[in-house]
């Protein structure tokens, strides 16, 4: 069993679906830092009440998900998962509108192929999407996760000609991690 035989049905079920997403969370961070192992793959997308029903039906049986909890969800702008059972690897889905950048990170996504996912190209959000959003997320479990602070620095240094400051200045002052930015893009 490979990634991509869990992968290409989730892709497959969010497309017929209609619902946008794009790749985050520490597979982001990876395919733009540096390599770590991560036993579940964050995924952003426009999941509505109406959407949902559609592409929960479109999942094989060979993926295991609590309907209730992912219906439950969606309304609290909470994660849910599904689960492949053949690998026990996860899925994290993140409603977009829960996030402040959520449907913003989603126009931004990019296409790679080659992923470790699949050869085919997915949807990814962007290097100074996954940046702000790991920086909000580190800010909010009290700036003490090493293993993020990690995959921040992984990113500022391998993307570091590329970014889009600009960017990365405005959104960082609307999520209230600017300061943490600064430290992050100067601290060597």
């Amino acid at each position: 069993m490979s990634l991509a035989d869990a992968f290409e049905p989730i892709r497959s079920a969010l497309e017929q679906a209609g619902i946008r997403y794009a790749i985050g969370g520490s597979w982001a961070s990876t395919t733009f830092g540096e390599p770590r192992f991560t036993n579940d793959i964050d995924i952003l997308g426009e999941f509505t009440e109406a959407n949902l029903p559609d592409f929960l039906r479109r999942l094989p049986d060979s993926f295991y998900f609590d309907a209730d909890e992912a219906f439950s969800a969606i309304p609290r702008g909470r994660s849910f998962n599904v689960i492949y059972m053949p690998t026990a690897f996860k899925f994290d889905f993140f409603p977009a509108a829960a996030f402040a950048l959520g449907r913003q990170e989603l126009d931004r996504a990019i296409h790679i192929s080659n992923t470790g996912l699949t050869e085919a190209p997915a949807p990814f959000v962007t290097p100074e999407d996954i940046l702000l959003a790991k920086l909000f997320w580190f800010r909010s479990g009290a700036d003490i996760s090493e293993v993020q602070w990690r995959d921040l620095k992984g990113i500022a240094r391998t993307c570091a000609g590329s970014l889009d400051n600009f960017y990365l200045q405005v959104n960082a002052q609307t999520l209230g991690v600017r300061d943490l930015l600064e430290k992050l893009l100067t601290d060597e």
